[in-house]
């Protein structure tokens, strides 16, 4: 394996000064040791991120796209190595790290091949009134431990596309594939153009705050949002900020209960429930309810849950200590409040990792914690309604609005009914679909604003210009 994880600037390595070990959350040995970023080192990454204005990078559209196209490539050709260490320090099964590496190099081949079009706002005798794209110079990409190549390749792609050059800030507990995926992507862009610097919070807050950056894309926790948006404001930097979510499935009483149970479960548990747009409540028409936590049950019973690396593994350990800690605690508190926790919630005797196997939750009022607050893990209330109205009502009923769906065997009805939602993504008959570099992604609530991805993404990595030219007129 890789051993050397060094920090990339101006396409060349960056000095270490120090390092921190990064544990495999199945086993907690030392996978191996990340560089950690000074302030000076931060400065000297935000220095060659700035470097990259104004030059053929930021000018020639052509050039982008080659480069992009190179990167897309590099991915495929280390798939192997980079789905394998990315599953060893993040905990999930190595077929879902593999496919992290290859959404990544989809969305940067999409940006690859997308070609910006002049758009004519308006045109007329008087003369023309046309929209110009530029881009913004230089952004800092903050992305998150649950979905570290994904995430950072839906900021990527469109921010790279657009002309940026970026400055990328993993998180502590992952950084690993994002250093060696910087390391290889140098010998396809420009020196500048994709920098990276790791640290904690300390760092990650002072290239927020940093004056030389013009935009942070932050995908994280709402609380840290919170934070990041304060600091952003001190400088009026552009955000865009992906935090949490509490979606909401609701299941109408003509669904099929065996077709849907295997589709609800993978939606809700993926990731070990780590995943911002996970089905996080259920709420079933009361008809079909019983029988929807029973299936569900049988399905977590049978799910394997073990280290990443086992080629028999469906879902992995919790990422952290603590978030496995916190998933507990909700489950105390469930069972406290009068909830029935039908299976789940252990540990694996096994492994010395942050494990917990599948609980499925019943006999909860929409106020217990584990239906109130983000989970973040492998822990699913399942709550019976008597009719459509109220599902929507309660679905609404909280802080959050990343995602949710509607499932039904009349797939319009289930249509009119999600459109209801007050949600950013919603969905008929499924939940959380992969990235698609076509669609728009983003929350509203206290789930954050802006998007990545689709034309709407890349106008949010884009400076929009007016060009008014009259018709005839001299100066």
């Amino acid at each position: 394996m890789h051993n050397s994880f060094h920090n990339t600037c101006a396409g060349r390595p960056a000095e270490t000064l120090g390092t921190a070990p990064v544990l495999d959350p199945a086993t907690l040995e030392v996978v191996a040791h990340a560089a950690q970023s000074t302030p000076g080192q931060l400065d000297d990454a935000v220095r060659a991120a700035r470097a990259v204005a104004g030059s053929a990078w930021a000018r020639d559209a052509a050039l982008r796209r080659e480069a992009l196209a190179q990167c897309a490539d590099l991915l495929l050709v280390h798939e192997a190595a980079l789905g394998e260490l990315l599953s060893r320090e993040q905990g999930k099964p190595l077929a879902a790290a593999r496919g992290e590496i290859q959404t990544g190099a989809r969305l940067l081949r999409h940006f690859s091949t997308l070609v910006d079009t002049e758009k004519v706002i308006r045109q007329s005798a008087s003369g023309s009134i046309r929209a110009l794209r530029a881009p913004i110079g230089a952004v800092g990409l903050i992305v998150p431990w649950n979905f570290p190549v994904t995430i950072l390749m839906m900021k990527l792609g469109p921010a790279l596309w657009a002309g940026n050059a970026v400055v990328v800030k993993p998180a502590p507990t992952t950084p690993l594939t994002t250093l060696r995926i910087a390391q290889l992507l140098a010998d396809a862009l420009p020196p500048g153009t994709l920098n990276t610097v790791t640290g904690d919070a300390d760092i990650g807050q002072a290239l927020v705050g940093h004056a030389g950056l013009g935009k942070i894309s932050f995908t994280g926790s709402s609380p840290t949002g919170r934070r990041v948006m304060a600091t952003a404001a001190e400088s009026l930097k552009r955000l865009t900020l992906e935090l949490g979510g509490n979606d909401a499935a609701i299941v109408l009483p003509d669904a099929n209960p065996a077709t849907i149970a295997p589709r609800l479960f993978a939606n809700a548990f993926g990731n070990a429930g780590q995943l911002c747009c996970a089905i996080k409540r259920l709420y079933v028409h009361r008809r079909i309810h019983d029988e929807i936590v029973e299936r569900m049950t049988a399905i977590a019973q049978d799910w394997r849950v073990g280290r990443g690396l086992a080629e028999d593994t469906q879902m992995g350990p919790l990422h952290t200590a603590a978030q496995r800690d916190h998933v507990r605690d909700l489950l105390r508190d469930a069972q406290a409040r009068g909830g029935r926790i039908h299976t789940g919630g252990d540990a694996l005797g096994e492994w010395p990792g942050h494990f917990l196997r599948p609980a499925i939750v019943s006999g909860l009022t929409d106020e217990a914690r584990l239906v109130a607050q983000e989970q973040f893990g492998p822990a699913l209330p399942i709550l019976a309604f008597d009719d459509a109205d109220e599902a929507v009502a309660r679905a609404n009923a909280s802080p959050y609005g990343l995602g949710g769906s509607v499932w039904s065997g009349d797939p319009d009805r289930a249509a009119g009914v999600v459109s209801r939602l007050e949600a950013v993504n919603l969905y008929v008959n499924q939940h959380a679909v992969p990235p698609d570099p076509e669609v728009p992604f983003g929350g509203t609530k206290a789930s954050g604003f802006g998007y990545e991805l689709g034309e709407w993404g890349a106008d949010d990595f884009s400076v929009r210009k007016v060009l008014h030219v009259p018709q005839g007129a001299t100066a």
